[in-house]
């Protein structure tokens, strides 16, 4: 069967996204995207057929693009159902934001079967409005709703040979920004960091900001290509908690500091860490209420636990397996 998967906006909506097409088979899916040039690049080496939209959120937006965004939206819905006519996909799946409104108006329009996932620990608007037209929406977090399948996130392959056993030798610590709201680690919290006392290098993922920086301690990188293996050789990861950060951490039994993106939507982000944290695999730190000694003596209290007894407690094997049982199910 055909299937059009509408995934846009950061790489926690895509990379879940690219896991189950890969399911599918290339010759069996069309992507539908916006245009933001952090999405070409996730999308360009996929080799899956993406076509890619002039279209954004609506959070955030100037008067203007407030009353234009509306005309841009009825444009970008027209030409989705002409692509959905062309490619003939049976069912789509929705994977939240923005781009789902339009997946969802454009379906609705063409009686397809509408399918959703929600990565994170709240069902985000879009998803809320789908759900009422959809025949199984699939969920990382158990949020018992109607028609819910709770089979994880969907992550790729490249865990499932992986755990923390696998590499007893620990290279590093792991740092990653995210896509969004990555200032603060790249500034407050590289000097928290760089002025600590730790055995281990500190592998830091900045995106473009601090790139070409290096100190004695800490290794700046703009992008990590093999993540599943850089993530398996690290002692411990300190992060945000996007649903797919918080899974891949999970698959590989990675215990982590997670600092929740503070102006996430509904804090979902905080509620993830609480649900990832809740047998003890990892420790929260709110950005909020940030002050340098308190970090720095937080972060040092956690680098002198028993990390073989923190990666059982973070350990999960939901996501392993899920996007195969969402395929099974769709098909």
């Amino acid at each position: 069967m055909k299937i059009a998967i509408f995934a846009a906006g950061t790489g926690g909506h895509i990379y879940p996204a690219l896991s189950i097409a890969k399911k599918f088979g290339k010759e069996n899916v069309i992507f539908i995207a916006s245009n933001r040039a952090v999405e070409r690049k996730i999308y360009k080496n996929s080799g899956f057929q993406v076509s890619h939209l002039n279209i954004s959120g609506f959070r955030g937006k100037n008067l203007f693009e407030k009353f234009m965004w509306p005309i841009n939206l009825s444009i970008c819905i027209l030409a989705t159902i002409f692509l959905l006519i062309k490619h003939r996909p049976q069912s789509v799946l929705l994977m939240g934001n923005y781009i789902s409104i339009i997946g969802l108006i454009s379906s609705i329009f063409l009686f397809k079967d509408i399918y959703i996932h929600e990565q994170n620990s709240i069902l985000g608007s879009a998803n809320k409005l789908s759900l009422v037209f959809a025949k199984k929406l699939f969920t990382t977090f158990p949020l018992y709703e109607k028609k819910e399948y709770n089979f994880g996130q969907p992550i790729r392959s490249a865990f499932n040979t992986l755990s923390y056993d696998t590499f007893p030798i620990k290279e590093h610590i792991l740092v990653l920004g995210g896509s969004q709201g990555a200032l603060f680690f790249n500034e407050q919290l590289s000097e928290v960091l760089n002025n600590l006392d730790l055995n281990e290098k500190i592998l830091f993922q900045t995106g473009e900001f601090n790139k070409n920086k290096q100190t004695e301690k800490t290794e700046y990188v703009d992008f990590i290509e093999n993540m599943p293996e850089i993530m398996a050789k690290s002692k411990f990861i300190i992060c945000r908690a996007g649903a797919s950060t918080v899974a891949e951490a999970q698959s590989i039994g990675l215990p982590a500091i997670f600092i929740p993106l503070p102006n996430s939507i509904d804090d979902h982000q905080m509620k993830n860490a609480k649900l990832a944290c809740a047998d003890g695999g990892g420790i929260i730190l709110d950005e909020k209420n940030f002050k340098m000694e308190d970090f720095s003596q937080k972060i040092s209290e956690f680098n002198l636990q028993n990390f073989q007894q923190l990666s059982k407690k973070m350990a999960k094997s939901i996501h392993l397996e899920s996007a195969e049982k969402i395929v099974n199910e769709i098909k």
